[in-house]
């Protein structure tokens, strides 16, 4: 409820009162309508990857100071989105930052927009957590933004995107140069999806469901989380540094997530593989990766290959020792591809599954590494589709 208050005179005072819907005002400032919405946080289960894993995890202490938190997140930021190293450079080196706690604002962290001729200001309280460098990546991502988009206001889910998508590169950045910290900041994110993907989004259900004349910035958290996971699978660091710099356009940047039917598909948590030597156990484990990686194919739900019919294709390509399953440092499937034997023994026919596709290149390079001949076939005869989707 707003109070319009109409000053006429010291003894004349005019009160004006009318419900106002926040809510809708909020779907419009953010180009966003309610049947997207409901499409993708109410009437489709959220994919459970995203949900459900590690909350219950600690939330590891690390020997990690906040500056080096800082220097560690711009060095994350300029390996995924190369194209603003530059405003990156600033925005390490001559952002004013705080790291000690203020009890003002409840202990919270927050990246002040300070206007056009100024940059911003970033507060972390940091005790030294896996959860305190996320949300470090979180506010510097913040200010990069503000910076990258020339001080002009972008819609505050955009906002929220942007910062989303800087934890997410700064995770990425971690499984190469960081491995042993990987494990613990992955359980910090996912931790963080029970309050976005829980309490958040329960009150933006509840504004759905009955409009809100009360703002709560929490609506912004959970499309911006999967929309930042959609962003980190499918684009380009040149088209990721746009959205940054779009300012008050950035709706237009995410257009083509508003038309589709849901913004991610399901997706399949892949379990590791132990190594148990050639036993029957271990032929098990290596189809069911197999399969799943199968399942995870865009459209498998229409896939009408007879399930009896692709066990035996893999099992025969298995036997023929025409398959390749890559594995990650934690022995988690990252995909395979499984390739035919022409009568003069030349691999033909590829075909390849991969459960994330920013993952493609490290499928690549083990192929390259354990397998060159049948690798340097596909790069012969499919160097269009090596990036691509060369599924049959």
């Amino acid at each position: 409820m707003y109070i319009i208050l109409n000053m006429t005179t010291k003894t004349n005072i005019c009160y004006s009162f009318f419900m106002v819907d926040i809510f809708s005002d909020w779907l419009r400032a953010n180009s966003l309508d309610s049947q997207f919405l409901k499409r993708n946080l109410v009437d489709h289960p959220l994919p459970f990857f995203l949900i459900g894993l590690g909350a219950g995890g600690d939330d590891r202490f690390l020997d990690l100071s906040g500056e080096a938190a800082w220097e560690m997140v711009a060095e994350a930021l300029t390996a995924g989105i190369p194209e603003l190293s530059s405003l990156i450079r600033t925005v390490r080196m001559r952002v004013p930052k705080s790291f000690e706690a203020n009890e003002e604002r409840g202990g919270r962290a927050y990246t002040y927009d300070r206007g056009p001729k100024s940059l911003p200001f970033v507060h972390c309280p940091y005790k030294g957590t896996a959860s305190d460098v996320l949300t470090v990546a979180h506010e510097f991502s913040h200010a990069l933004q503000i910076v990258a988009s020339r001080r002009t206001a972008m819609p505050p889910m955009a906002r929220e995107l942007c910062a989303f998508v800087g934890e997410r590169l700064l995770l990425t950045w971690l499984r190469d140069n960081q491995p042993s910290l990987s494990p613990f900041m992955e359980t910090a994110w996912l931790a963080d999806n029970s309050s976005y993907l829980g309490t958040s989004l329960q009150s933006l259900v509840r504004a759905l469901e009955d409009g809100s004349d009360v703002y709560d910035y929490a609506w912004n958290y959970p499309v911006a989380r999967l929309l930042a996971h959609a962003v980190g699978y499918e684009w380009s660091s040149g088209k990721t540094a746009l959205l940054f710099k779009s300012g008050a356009k950035a709706p237009s940047h995410l257009a083509e997530f508003y038309e589709r039917a849901h913004i991610l598909p399901q997706r399949y948590v892949l379990p590791a593989l132990t190594d148990t030597g050639g036993t029957v156990a271990n032929l098990y484990r290596q189809i069911g990766a197999l399969l799943l990686l199968d399942l995870q194919r865009q459209g498998a739900d229409t896939f009408e290959e007879a399930i009896g019919s692709r066990y035996a294709h893999l099992l025969q390509a298995m036997q023929g020792r025409n398959v390749f399953l890559a594995t990650d440092r934690e022995q988690v499937p990252l995909g395979y591809i499984l390739w035919q034997c022409s009568e003069g023994g030349k691999p033909t026919g590829f075909e390849r599954r991969i459960a994330c596709a920013q993952r493609l290149p490290d499928l690549l390079t083990a192929f390259e590494n354990h397998c060159p001949q049948a690798a340097a076939e596909l790069r012969r005869t499919a160097p269009d589709n090596v990036v691509g989707d060369f599924v049959s």
